[in-house]
């Protein structure tokens, strides 16, 4: 390999072996990165410079046996362990195993294995903390790094003409296939001393481990790139990779990479590694990792990144845990919501850099204070309980009380052979919010921003049909037009496209909520692994939503019709301010409108919320149902006074 590593790290390992008393030398991380370094250049090197036992090229055979010496220096630099001194006899070993000219499959496999007791006995991260976004980085990759490697990475660029060595083909299959991720990510933290390749130390940790990504996979074409997506999803190698750790610290060789079927599964890790995330982890710690890289990346100038990220930190990260943090502090897990909010409109208002910094470093206090209460008392039966209740009777409430207004019209109207259309809506949607959390575990991925766009539009959608049903029914409440709808359309088929309507408003009005409702309880699943007090709390809140239902059946049941058709409509406006209010909050969580906070109160279960274009969208629908109201009210005195 010409020379790249005779100098790599020299200074690192010169300063180790100097300071080798008392081993513990404080940059030991750095040492054991070396190292890794090292020996994974060995595993790829190796073969070009040894074949059947003989020398074929004696410059890379003399780097190999360099390579290793330093490996030797740098194992003891690191702190005394009891297992050390037997990676420093693998090390001899496989110094052994070069020096005689052994098979290069040989040399490759305990290479691999002195990097695997290595990371084992130290304990050395091998993986990013969160996934990362090779796309965020390829204005990164154009900007610092293509002027060498050439805008399609084959090593082509420029500026790299006039470096000795020249500067690495990212689109060398035979290469590529020997180097792993973790590797990549050293030699973009490390750099390569006494050749072209700095350090980008500056970088943060995502965006040096997406640049990783980023490079390994500018071989990869989109076919391939679908078609492994379709193997993974069908199960292919989800049991050799269980975890990011699994995948970014093998090779690709050693994955089975040249498999038919290997091949394009781990092209599509390589552009989308958030398919390989533990959705176990911690979505607290998750949020503060990538608040960490707003900062870095605001500090940058990448303002649009910032926002993105920003946007993901909340919505993949703490909105899976604010509803159980509601249950222990109310004050504290809105307080946050309301933060993450703010920090977005710092982002879009182009703040100073300090001020972002500091309003990210209060957030991660409170975050951190969030995250200890959850550990403490997050995990309770009794936590899980009143989590799984309330989450249920809060998203269903609005839903089980339309149906039941609805059920209860088509009763009193005697339309009874609509009800088919209601219960295909309501049933339909249970049957897609099954399929969607199915589709979700298995082949699609809803991000957190898609999720609440649907349930933004669909809340929307519901309140603009809501608003239309309750003026109908107003203006039918009035005794000439109640007479005149009793004589010419009740007892009669209803038309088509109010059929449809109807199981249309029954589907938005479920689906809606049942999308939240999964992801809430996918979260405290994962929280608890235990589902008797998810089942109990979902059964309860099951019994009050049938209870309220009940109440509003009965209540209207024994209401004179024109009295029934004035209170639904009045609930059916009323409906529409709840839903016009938590459809604009869901679009604000998307990060599709901006938030304008005023002195206002929260109350959830009302669609109340401290924005202006929340209150402003419930205020509307207020203007236009009290217009809607006197001009009815003022037509029906008119007419009955002539």
């Amino acid at each position: 390999m010409r020379i790249i590593l005779i100098t790599i790290l020299l200074a690192f390992s010169t300063v180790a072996v100097a300071e080798a008393q008392p081993p513990t030398h404080p940059e030991w991380q750095t040492s054991a990165q070396s190292i890794v370094a090292l020996l994974d250049y060995v595993a790829v090197d190796y073969p070009e410079a040894v074949q059947t036992g003989h020398v074929v090229h004696a410059v890379e055979y003399a780097e190999q046996r360099e390579f290793l010496a330093l490996v030797n220096e740098l194992l003891l630099t690191l702190p005394p362990k009891a297992e050390q001194q037997g990676l420093l006899s693998q090390a001899r070993a496989l110094a052994s195993l070069v020096d005689t000219r052994a098979p290069s499959i040989q040399v490759a496999s305990d290479s691999r294995n002195l990097i695997a007791g290595l990371i084992a006995v130290y304990d050395i991260e091998t993986a990013p903390r969160v996934a990362p976004v090779p796309l965020s980085v390829s204005s990164l990759y154009f900007d610092q790094c293509s002027g060498c490697h050439g805008d399609s990475g084959r090593g082509d660029g420029l500026m790299g003409k006039a470096l000795d060595p020249s500067p690495t083909n990212f689109l060398d299959v035979g290469r590529a296939r020997q180097r792993s991720l973790y590797s990549l990510y050293s030699t973009i933290t490390l750099g390569v001393t006494g050749t072209g390749m700095p350090a980008f130390s500056s970088l943060t940790e995502n965006q040096r481990w997406s640049l990783a990504f980023y490079v390994a996979g500018l071989r990869d074409t989109p076919a391939v790139i679908a078609q492994g997506e379709r193997l993974w999803n069908d199960g292919a190698l989800n049991e050799t990779l269980p975890t990011l750790a699994s995948f970014t610290s093998e090779a690709p060789a050693a994955l089975g990479g040249s498999t038919e079927i290997a091949s394009p599964v781990l092209a599509y890790l390589r552009h989308y590694p958030e398919a390989l995330v533990d959705s176990s982890g911690d979505p607290i710690q998750r949020t503060i990792a990538e608040l960490q890289e707003v900062v870095a990346v605001y500090a940058d100038g990448q303002a649009d990144t910032a926002a993105q990220l920003a946007l993901s930190a909340y919505l993949e990260g703490y909105e899976l845990v604010e509803a159980s943090l509601r249950v222990l502090d109310g004050e504290l897990a809105v307080g946050i919501e309301r933060d993450m909010q703010v920090l977005r409109n710092m982002i879009r208002e182009g703040v100073a850099d300090d001020v972002l910094a500091s309003t990210v470093a209060n957030l991660e206090l409170r975050l951190e204070d969030a995250s200890a209460l959850l550990s403490s008392r997050g995990s309770s039966t009794a936590t899980l309980f009143t989590s799984a209740f309330l989450i249920l009777l809060r998203e269903g409430l609005e839903a089980i009380v339309l149906l039941a207004a609805m059920t209860l019209y088509l009763k009193r109207t005697e339309h009874t052979t609509a009800m088919r259309y209601l219960h295909f809506g309501w049933l339909s949607a249970l049957t897609a919010g099954a399929l969607t959390w199915i589709g979700i575990k298995t082949v699609i991925s809803i991000s957190g921003a898609q999720r609440e766009l649907i349930e933004g539009a669909a809340a929307l959608l519901a309140a603009i049909v809501l608003l239309y049903v309750g003026i109908w029914l107003h203006r039918h409440s009035h005794a000439a037009h109640w007479r005149a709808f009793l004589n010419e359309r009740l007892g009669k088929s209803l038309s088509g496209g109010t059929l449809w309507g109807v199981a249309a408003l029954a589907f938005i009005a479920v689906y809606r909520e049942i999308l939240e409702t999964v992801l809430f309880y996918e979260a405290l699943w994962l929280q608890s692994r235990a589902a008797s007090p998810l089942i109990m709390g979902a059964a309860l809140a099951a019994i009050a939503l049938g209870v309220a239902g009940w109440a509003v059946f009965r209540i209207g049941a024994r209401l004179p019709l024109r009295l029934f058709f004035k209170a639904n409509g009045a609930l059916m406006f009323v409906l529409a301010v709840i839903f016009a209010g938590k459809g604009i909050a869901a679009l604000q969580e998307a990060g599709k409108i901006g938030v304008t906070f005023i002195g206002a109160p929260r109350i959830d279960w009302l669609g109340i919320y401290p924005t202006a274009q929340s209150i402003g969208a419930q205020l509307v629908i207020v203007c236009i149902g009290a217009i809607s109201w006197t001009l009815l009210s003022r037509r029906q005195t008119a007419g009955s006074q002539s």
